[in-house]
This record gives structure tokens, sequence and C-alpha cells, in this order.
């Protein structure tokens, strides 16, 4: 939900004949010698899945209810941009969550709390005979304080205004210039915060509503471009971007908790396996297109009412992430690959040069997907095969100390079923 939530929040400081996706702050310009742009975002997010799970029937593998699972999020989303040249912006921003609540309840008849298989496996005789539920079937996680800090540049190499004030000869009136804009951000690990730990939730926090930090200690490098085009009062917009991350030091590993995975654990993630049990964070891509409908504008006052349309398709990878099943397991789980598609609708509100208001609403849906898809091993020993213990509590190098025998095997698994998120956002933005 963060990317997303961090994409939808994407505010920049306005300029005349510029789309907000497309402006940056400037520098050693007439108007603006030094600008300084600050602003801060309160977002609530509101998201609800149903969660099924596989289950084997005389007539093949069908999928019945098991959970509603619903997130809240409240935050504030803090920015800084400085202006280091003509439309060349140094920026940085923070999400700080005042509220990150999950909860999770029974729906339909659920298999979770009379699971008779074991997380290692049933080979060993009798193992599977006695009920051990999975996890509790209602319980709550809540998760507050500063997550991972952003910083980035922007870059407009054609702005449309400029190049028609400044450049007539090789842009005269009237030829389709477009505004274009590039940028790099990097988000990195919190500065001595404290890992976001889901193996305090679930059945170890004993019924109780536990808190975390939600810091995750992620390296997200992304690549992004946007270009708009001004039409008398209306100025659509298209923009790209792909982010390409890795854990960083002190991410997340579900093997610092052995006690709650299979038999092989113990040995495994200290042997073969070591390093490869972690945070995995997905590869994730999105395109947007949108518009914006200028109602009133007054460009030597400096003031702007327009309003905002756009739509956004993200493409999410797969990986050993926080999923929705995540807290209630008290793990990480592999997620397999999905699609967020979401429609946003805003106003915008320049009242002067130094003050912006934007308030808007969005309305997103994750298609349905998969939430535990481990591998059950590798040929980590050589042999040509891949040897599991499966629960008779035999060495097995080869087996996945990640494997979840109650879960990960096809037949079994959770499915995230397509989700619903809407939310609603304010910003105030001086600029100096």
């Amino acid at each position: 939900m963060r990317s997303w939530l961090l994409a939808a929040a994407v505010v920049v400081a306005p300029a005349s004949f510029a789309a907000r996706i497309t402006d940056v702050a400037d520098a050693a310009d007439e108007r603006h010698p030094l600008e300084v742009d600050l602003e801060a975002t309160y977002q609530h997010l509101r998201s609800l899945t149903t969660l099924t799970r596989e289950q084997t029937t005389a007539g093949g593998i069908q999928l019945g209810d098991e959970l509603k699972h619903l997130r809240t999020v409240d935050a504030l989303d803090l920015r800084l941009a400085i202006g280091l040249w003509h439309d060349l912006e140094l920026h940085a921003f923070a999400p700080l969550y005042l509220r990150d609540l999950q909860s999770w309840s029974p729906a339909g008849k659920g298999t979770l709390a009379t699971n008779t298989t074991s997380i290692s496996g049933c080979a060993a005789p009798g193992s599977c005979t006695a009920v051990q539920p999975i996890l509790p079937v209602s319980g709550e996680s809540r998760r507050t304080g500063f997550g991972d800090p952003t910083v980035g540049i922007a870059w407009g190499p054609i702005n449309e205004a400029r190049e028609l004030r400044l450049r007539p000869e090789l842009f005269p009136e009237g030829k389709p210039v477009a505004t274009w804009v590039i940028g790099f951000d990097w988000t990195l690990p919190l500065p001595g915060g404290t890992v976001s730990d889901p193996s305090r939730f679930g059945m170890a926090s004993g019924g109780a509503v536990a808190a975390g930090s939600a810091s995750r200690k992620a390296h997200v490098f992304t690549l992004s471009t946007a270009f708009s085009k001004r039409f008398h009062v209306l100025e659509p917009f298209i923009a790209f971007s792909a982010s390409a991350p890795f854990a960083g030091k002190g991410a997340y590993d579900n093997c610092s908790h052995p006690e709650l995975l299979s038999d092989v654990a113990a040995a495994n993630c200290k042997g073969a396996w070591a390093g490869e049990t972690g945070y995995r964070p997905p590869y994730e891509a999105q395109a947007t297109l949108g518009a914006e409908l200028v109602a009133a504008e007054d460009l030597k006052g400096d003031q702007r009412l327009s309003f905002e349309v756009r739509g956004d398709l993200r493409w999410h990878g797969p990986g050993r992430d926080y999923t929705q099943v995540t807290d209630a397991l008290g793990k990480l789980t592999y997620a397999d690959e999905y699609v967020t598609t979401m429609g946003t609708l805003g106003l915008y509100g320049r009242i002067a040069r130094w003050l912006h208001l934007r308030v808007y609403g969005s309305v997103a849906v994750d298609s349905a997907h998969f939430l535990n898809h481990e591998d059950i091993g590798a040929d980590k020993s050589g042999t040509g095969k891949i040897i599991i213990s499966g629960g008779t509590g035999q060495p097995a190098p080869d087996q996945n100390p990640l494997y979840d025998f109650r879960l990960d095997q096809v037949g079994q698994r959770l499915r995230a079923e397509p989700s619903v998120t809407w939310g609603v956002a304010g910003t105030l933005s001086l600029n100096f």
C-alpha cells in the first residue's frame, strides 16, 4: 500500500502553464532567484480485502472464504524541495504514520483454526493428528512512526512556458512543445530507526493489540518521466516510473525467529540458506494518464483554480513482502505479482505565489493474487535432486526453511481477492 500511497502524493510546486505533475522548483530565474517549497499532505486510507484459501475437494481445488482484512492508514507526508537551477530541483520527503492499523476477522466457516497439518510436514507418524491453529482468526496490529525517507532530483529539460518565452526562433508560437520532466529518487533505510518486525504480532501478541515501527529498511531506486501540454484551459499529462528495490542492512529476516518456522530452520537458516530468507521487496512499474482543467487563472497575480483527473496503473512484481497476512502469521510471506488500478479526482488552488492548497480523493483496486508461494527447496547439496525432511526431523539442507507445509502447498494457499482501497487527502504548500 505504501508504494501507491506515495505515488498518489507526488505534489510539487506549481508554475504558470505547467501541470502539477511536471512542475519542479526553480532557481536563478527572474521570478525565483531561489525557490524553496515546504509541503505537508495528510492522507487517510482504508483498504478492505477478503482472504480465501484453497481447499481440495472431490471436484478439484476450490476457494473458500477465510478472513476479512481491514487496513486503515492515517499519514502525514512531509516534503522539502529546493531549486538548484532552471527547472532543476533537489527534494526530500518522508511519511509519518500517525496510525497504520490492521485487523482481521473470520469470514465463512474457515479452516485456519482447525488445521492439523504441521508447519514442518506430515511425514513423521502421528505428526498431523492434533489441531494446530495457524493464526488467531481475530486480531489487530498497529504501526506508527516515520517510514523510510526518500531523496531525489527532478529536472525539466523542456519547459513549455520557458521555451515559448525565451527561444521563439526554435519554438515559434503554436509549435507543439510539451513540458518534459525526468527524475530519480532513492528511498533509503531510516537512520537509527527500528525495523518493522511482524513477529510481535499474530500468535505472539496473545490477543493484544501489539505496536511496531513502520520502517522497512529497504533501498528503492526509482526512475520517472512525465510530459504535459497546455491546450487553452486543458492540460493533459502522461507519466511513467519504474522502481528497483533491495533490502538494506537491518531489514527483517524470517530466520531471525526460527521458532516460528519448520524443524529444519535451526540448521538451514545458518547453513546453505543464509542470506536468502529475508525481506525481498518487489519490483514495481507505473503508468499515469490524466489532465488538469483550469477553471480560473490570473498569471500576474499568481492565482489559479483547476480540477485534476488521473488514472494510474501500477504493477507489483513477486516478492517476500509485508502482505495482508504478514501480521497474522508473524512473518513475511512470498506473494505473487498483481496490478493496482487507481483513479484520482482533485481540486487545486493557488491563492498566491507562496500559498497552494489541494484536496483529492482516490479509489484503487488490487487484482487477486496468492499470498503464500515459497519454493519448497533447491539443490543446495549438488545431488541433482531436492531432499526434504517433511517433518521427519532428519537433516535436509535442500529444504527451504521458510516453506510452510500448511500454506505454501498448492491446494492450501491463501489468496487475496480483489481489494478496494479508498482515500482522501489534503495538501498545504508554502513556496518561498
